[in-house]
């Protein structure tokens, strides 16, 4: 069962793609998030390979949306480790995976991969996330969009 996730106007990643941001929607489907991209020439870093930062924002986000799927609770990135496997080239649409490894307390363990339809895995991240602090939760949750998507 699938269940589109909230996004925020602003992100980088999830935001909407007329303010410049990539537009990136993840949805919940049973213990994992996913989502799509199709990165284009804007996003290079050198000519015919996807930027690594544009890499890494996908897969930090992945994550921070597995956190929210799982718990209902925003995190932010405490440590983050990415092993890039293989040059992504833009036109190439790949599909984005995060899911929590285990939670302690307010510590989440996540892992992220981005792989195309042949499930070959460009990139792959790690890492821990913690609890946002309680003071940001409602002014977060409160700039979700969910127009079309529903919250846990």
């Amino acid at each position: 069962m699938e269940q589109p996730l909230p996004y925020y106007r602003q992100c980088f990643v999830c935001g909407e793609t007329r303010l410049g941001r990539l537009g990136v929607r993840f949805k919940k489907v049973d213990n994992t998030v996913r989502a799509t991209f199709t990165p284009t020439e804007k996003h290079v870093g050198y000519p015919g390979i996807v930027h690594g930062g544009i890499i890494t924002a996908l897969l930090d986000e992945a994550m921070v949306w597995a956190v929210f799927a799982v718990s209902g609770q925003f995190a932010v990135s405490a440590e983050l480790t990415v092993r890039f496997l293989k040059p992504l080239a833009p036109g190439q649409t790949v599909h984005i995976v995060g899911y929590v490894v285990r939670q302690r307390r307010h510590l989440w363990e996540v892992a992220s991969e981005i792989q195309d339809e042949n499930a070959v895995v460009y990139a792959r991240a790690w890492g821990r996330m913690v609890a946002a602090p309680s003071e940001q939760m409602q002014e977060w949750q409160s700039a979700l969009q969910t127009k079309g998507t529903s919250q846990p």
